[in-house]
């Protein structure tokens, strides 16, 4: 039996205790909301992973990384020498406050280049909300498929630090539990989509035919190089219950995990699926999330060694780390999983170091975004949509569309 399958099935030691220190820190989205979070730097800088956590959410219910024990687990991580980061989704928590154009939901403007937040409008107008406040109970389900673009701003947050010496981006953990793992794995899958492009422009021309005497001048831009996806820097997704609906919706749950796992050069995403052990229905699903991205493979039937073979490694290929976990004798589900006396949090911690001793993390990359160019594409012969022009800060609003969604 492998030692990661050991680290699956077994129990695990309890978190050590840690006194965590952390900045309290507030970023922007790229339709103007500010977001409201806890750093936690790691004392292995650029030498260590880099985790962000999503907490759980529930549409009437709501939700903050403030609940259950995220910030146990932050504390928990940042001992072991890693970066953290933790945010209120928009409309939770903290996380309440938008700026004016937040309301513009105006299409962008040919002339002007602006911007505007078209996708909003399902909420209304200022005058049917308080103007500067976001509040999460009066979101319709389909909004909530918009914090992805939260997780966008987060991870951008955790790029600037990156280019500060502060971490290393391009070894990133994702955490998640219920629907916010959900909205998590939206973006992992969007990721793989999000592609650096270099540029190229002829020189203005005249564009043919028209009134001679007042010719109009053109120019010409087209892609020179597509470069690999930025999903490249995701490492692994740890799921607290993985829900397959957002606000009541089900969501196509398979794609995104496929488009996440695919295998790509030596390390493929890991994925981990957490559930109580006395959850019959979270096994159930649970293990058809794992059916998702490792068909053949039951945990609960090991394939027979080949005679005169045994005691020799079972063949996992390069899937050894995705795996599903039962927390024993709990019947809790989401983050309430990360209670103390669950020890969810020692498993987590023991599967991140098993897990950086077997693959290689990336070098850390200088991501000066501002400088890029990037396109949505997932495929040769796909189309391809604008993300961000160079000079612009944040990469646009994810179209849910090419992810099987419709949110407006």
């Amino acid at each position: 039996m492998t030692a990661a399958a050991l680290v699956l099935i077994a129990s695990f030691a309890s978190a050590q205790a840690a006194e965590a220190k952390a900045d309290k820190v507030k970023f922007d989205t790229v339709d103007g909301v500010t977001l409201i979070g806890k750093f936690y730097p790691g004392s292995k800088g650029k030498k260590g992973s880099t985790f962000l956590l999503l907490h759980s959410f529930e549409k009437g219910k709501g939700g903050s990384s403030a609940q259950d024990g995220w910030a146990d687990l932050a504390g928990a991580l940042q001992a072991d020498g890693h970066s953290v980061l933790s945010f209120d989704f928009r409309g939770h928590g903290e996380s309440t406050g938008v700026s004016q154009d937040f309301w513009n939901i105006l299409p962008e403007n040919p002339m002007t280049g602006q911007v505007g937040n078209p996708h909003n409008k399902i909420l209304g107008t200022p005058k049917a909300n308080t103007a500067n406040v976001l509040d999460a109970s009066r979101f319709p389900p389909k909004y909530f498929f918009y914090l992805v673009n939260d997780i966008s701003a987060a991870k951008s947050f955790l790029d600037s630090k990156n280019d500060s010496g502060e971490l290393n981006s391009s070894d990133l953990y994702v955490i998640g539990a219920g629907e916010g793992a959900t909205i998590g794995a939206l973006w992992m899958a969007q990721e793989f989509s999000r592609k650096r492009v270099e540029l190229v422009s002829s020189g203005p021309m005249i564009k043919p035919g028209g009134n001679p005497f007042r010719p109009k001048v053109v120019t010409s831009t087209g892609i020179k190089k597509i470069y690999e996806p930025e999903g490249k820097d995701i490492v692994a997704g740890i799921w607290l219950n993985l829900s397959p609906r957002v606000a009541g919706q089900t969501v196509p749950m398979q794609a995104w995990l496929k488009d996440i796992t695919l295998r790509r050069g030596k390390d493929r995403v890991q994925m981990a699926f957490l559930y109580g052990e006395k959850d019959d229905a979270a096994k159930k699903e649970a293990k058809g999330f794992l059916s998702m991205v490792r068909p053949g493979f039951d945990p609960d039937k090991p394939k027979p060694m080949p005679k005169g073979k045994e005691g020799a490694k079972p063949a996992v290929g390069d899937q050894e780390f995705t795996n599903i976990l039962a927390i024993k004798d709990s019947n809790l589900a989401g983050s309430k999983l990360l209670r103390k006396e669950l020890q969810t949090i020692g498993f987590i911690q023991s599967y991140v170091k098993n897990y950086n001793t077997q693959h290689v993390a990336q070098d850390s990359e200088k991501r000066d975004m501002r400088s890029w160019a990037v396109v949505w594409n997932k495929a040769t012969g796909q189309p391809i949509i604008p993300a961000k022009f160079e000079g612009e800060q944040f990469s646009r609003v994810i179209p849910l569309a090419m992810w099987g969604l419709t949110a407006q």
